[in-house]
C-alpha cells in the first residue's frame, strides 16, 4: 500500500474514532474494529459514522471495556 494511501486511511480512521468517542462520550473497545470497518467501506459523513456505529453494536454485543476518559 502507497504510503499516502496508508497515511489517509490512518487520517480517517483516527478522525471515525474522534466522532464516536464525542458521541458516546467515552472509549468502547468495539470502536477500534468499527473504525476499520468504516473506513473501508468508504464512510466518511457524520450521519453515516453514526449509523454504522449503531449497527456495529447491534451486530457485536459482547461484553467489551469501557474506558471513561
Amino acid at each position: 500500500m502507497d504510503v499516502q494511501i496508508r497515511q489517509d486511511r490512518q487520517d480517517d480512521r483516527t478522525r471515525i474514532l474522534e466522532t464516536l468517542i464525542r458521541s458516546e462520550g467515552h472509549l468502547d473497545s468495539r470502536m477500534y474494529p468499527c473504525a476499520d470497518y468504516l473506513v473501508s467501506n468508504g464512510t466518511n459523513e457524520h450521519n453515516d459514522i453514526l449509523a454504522g456505529w449503531a449497527e456495529w453494536k447491534e451486530r457485536n454485543e459482547e461484553p467489551w471495556t469501557i474506558t471513561n476518559l
